[in-house]
């Protein structure tokens, strides 16, 4: 992929609330799991967990977990993905709470990536109870919920994107 077609790429990518019935191909949910597993991550230790979620009942409990976005329940799948620092404790130490998150985060935002180059949708959902969301999904203690993407193909027109404009958000310290 050239640079013009990266950043267009990257230009049409948009958070989309709104999706059509049907299911996702399971070669999709592959692809998407395979992006993951190559997301970078510290020690090359992949600290993360990630949760599928296709039961209507169970995304309609998750959905009173994240502030009543009753959008998550409408996505013909979600994905759920968590930290699990007891994966890099003994040789991180208390970093390992850290990057575990940071983990969890980037192969949330590959995913992301995935799933817009597959056709798919999603917006990152990062606004709930964790307490409450590793209740419902029965997590170990020692995990913790990060983002849920729910996922399927886009039934509203999206938004212009808006931003601060990349000159905003580098500070140079000379």
């Amino acid at each position: 992929m050239d640079e013009k077609a990266f950043f267009d790429f990257l230009n049409t990518r948009r958070s989309i609330r709104t999706f059509k019935d049907g299911a996702i191909d399971e070669s999709k949910l592959s692809k998407i799991l395979e992006a993951c597993n190559l997301a970078p991550s510290s020690g090359g230790l992949q600290t993360f967990e990630i949760y599928q979620i296709k039961n209507k009942e169970m995304k309609e409990r998750l959905v009173s977990a994240a502030k009543d976005q009753t959008f998550i329940a409408q996505a013909p799948l979600l994905l759920v993905f968590c930290a699990n620092p007891s994966r890099s404790v003994e040789r991180f130490g208390e970093r390992s709470q850290l990057f575990s998150v940071q983990d969890a985060t980037i192969a949330a935002a590959y995913a992301q990536l995935t799933i817009h180059a597959l056709g798919l949708s999603t917006v990152w959902i990062g606004a709930f109870d964790e307490r409450k969301v590793s209740e419902i999904l029965q997590l170990q203690q020692s995990q913790r919920p990060v983002a849920i993407l729910p996922i399927g193909y886009e039934n509203e027109k999206p938004k212009e994107k808006t931003t601060r404009g990349s000159e905003d958000l580098l500070h140079t310290l000379d």
